[in-house]
Order: structure tokens, then sequence, then C-alpha cells
């Protein structure tokens, strides 16, 4: 997340919903009142560097900020002359929403040192040397990605991978966040937003080709974000009667199904050689690295139970894991 992107951010934050920032809500945001409110933000996180573009609002800047914001979120900022900045029919789409949550999850991890004595909050996953927006920017414009990737064994076995590549697709998976990106060269590809990166220039110039991108279609029959070409197949797996109202709700993959319910979905003590504790669930995906991740994070609490191949799979890595404790 850069400085400039903050101030567009409460920009639109500031305009869409004044109150919230102490302004009079009478339909209108003067430039004073816009240019005190972000001056209060910068003053509010002083020794903060990503708020110091706050002050930097004058009304050209704003005034491209308001152009950059209907460029990208389909947000128009409209100025009555006497009056103030206004937007007519205001409407918080999902997509708004998302980056708002997004901005808001990003920021609160930032400043959780500060409020350390009254909040605890998990390690986020948006990394703040990366232009999202940008990105997405990109991949709506169909503009070229200059990238260079140091990948770690578990990508391509510690390759450089130095391209120029069409952005397709931005994906958070395991507090990870993936650009799913192509050439011809290395087909699609998905690169993780971390320390891997050593280079990320987003270009002027449009691809001359248009690739259609799903990504649920892509990744279907995948657990995360590794796609192997391995053949799917459906895979049964018993599931502990404590877990598996847990795997109700949060399921193990889209395609999952009930096989069967546990026979006693409820019981006070844990007797893992007791049938009737155990149901039934499978999906349908690649039996791959990832797969196997997945499964062993459940602990005891499920088992594979075929195909047979899938099974002595799981079985050959618990065993050598065993080993390590013997």
């Amino acid at each position: 997340m850069s400085p400039e992107f903050l101030r567009r951010y409460y920009v639109l934050r500031i305009i869409s919903s004044p109150g919230s920032f102490g302004i009079e809500n009478n339909g209108y945001v003067s430039y004073k009142a816009l240019q005190k409110a972000l001056n209060n933000k910068r003053n509010e996180f002083y020794d903060n560097d990503l708020y110091e573009k706050l002050t930097c609002n004058t009304p050209k800047t704003i005034k491209r900020d308001i152009e950059k914001i209907k460029s990208m979120y389909h947000v128009e900022i409209a100025l009555k002359r006497n009056y103030g900045y206004y937007i007519d029919e205001f409407c918080l789409t999902p997509d708004l929403k998302e980056l708002y949550d997004k901005t808001e999850l990003y920021l609160l991890n930032q400043l959780s040192h500060t409020w350390k004595e009254y909040i605890t909050s998990e390690h986020t996953s948006l990394n703040g040397a990366i232009d999202f927006v940008g990105l997405i920017n990109a991949i709506e414009l169909k503009l070229k990605v200059n990238i260079k990737y140091n990948g770690w064994y578990d990508d391509n076995k510690f390759k450089t991978v130095e391209e120029t590549v069409l952005p397709l697709h931005l994906k958070e998976i395991n507090k990870a966040w993936y650009l799913v990106a192509q050439n011809e060269s290395i087909g699609v590809y998905s690169f993780c937003l971390d320390d891997r990166i050593e280079r990320l220039k987003i270009t002027e110039r449009k691809a001359d080709y248009t690739l259609e991108f799903n990504e649920q279609h892509y990744f279907k029959d995948s657990i995360g974000i590794l796609k192997t070409g391995e053949q799917p197949e459906w895979i049964h797996i018993k599931v502990a009667n404590h877990h598996f109202r847990y795997l109700q709700t949060r399921k193990m993959h889209h395609s999952q199904e009930v096989v069967c319910f546990p026979k006693k979905p409820e019981t006070e003590t844990l007797d893992y050689d007791n049938p009737d504790i155990w149901g039934e669930i499978k999906i349908y995906v690649e039996p791959n690295y990832e797969f196997l991740m997945h499964i062993l994070k459940f602990n005891i609490w499920v088992q594979v139970i075929g195909p047979q191949k899938v099974v002595d799979y799981v079985k050959e890595h618990v065993e050598k894991i065993a080993l390590y404790y013997n």
C-alpha cells in the first residue's frame, strides 16, 4: 500500500461518509472540510510514514485523486461550486466493501502496536510493498507487468523467473497473496507476492491479445494454489464427530459432500476406536502436496480411507514424520 493510495482511500471515505469524520452531513463536503479531515488524520498518526501524503492535498492533487477514484473504483465524485464535493447516489458495492475491509485490516495490523493493550490482531497477508490497487488496474486494462521472481524449493526448485507477463488475477490463500499471470514462455503461473518478488513493475504496454481467465474454473480441483496436472479424483475421508460439525461449516473444498453422518454426533468422551463417532465426507481434488499439507493439519481427527493410492501417499509421509520422534 502506498501513501498516495491511502490518501485516495481517505478522500473517498470522507466524501462518502462525512459524518464519520466529524463533518456535518448536508450532502456536500467543502474543500476546507476535506483538507481539515485529511490533516487531522495525518496528525493522528504523525509518526507513521504511510500517512505522510495526507497533507499533500492541494485542489489539483484532490482533482487527480478524484479522477483515479473514478477510473479504479467506478465512483464519480462531483464538485458543486460554493457547496463542495458530493457523490450522487453512492452505492457500496461488494468490490468496494472488500476494498474497505482489506484496507482497514491492513491499517489495523500496521497500528496494532499502538493499541496492543486493547486488541490482538493476527499478522495480515497484505504486503505493503506491493501496489495491489495498481495490479487490479493492470488486470482490468490488460497492462503487462515486468517481474523478477526468485522461487523457493516448493515453487520451482530455486529458479529465478524474469518475465513480462499478463496479469490475470489476485488470489489470497493461507494468509498469502498470489498474482496469477501468463505469457507464452511460462504459461499460467502463480507468483507469491512476498520476499520472493525482487522486482515488479507495471508497464504502460497493453497486451495485444485477450485471455479469458476464470479463477474458479482454473482452481476448481485444487485445495489451494498448486496446479500439478494430476488427475483429480474423489477422495473419501472419515471425520470424528467433534470435528464433523466444523467441517460442515468450513468445508475442506467447494466439492465437499457428506457420505454419512456419525451415528453418535455428540459424545462426552472421544474414543477414536468407537466406529459410531466417525462420519464420512468426500472431496474432488488433485491429491498433490498441498492436499497432503491440508490433511495433516487436522491431526488425528480425520482419516483418508480411499482411493488406496492416496491412502498410501498420506501413510508414507505420516510414517516418515513418526520416525523423527523415535
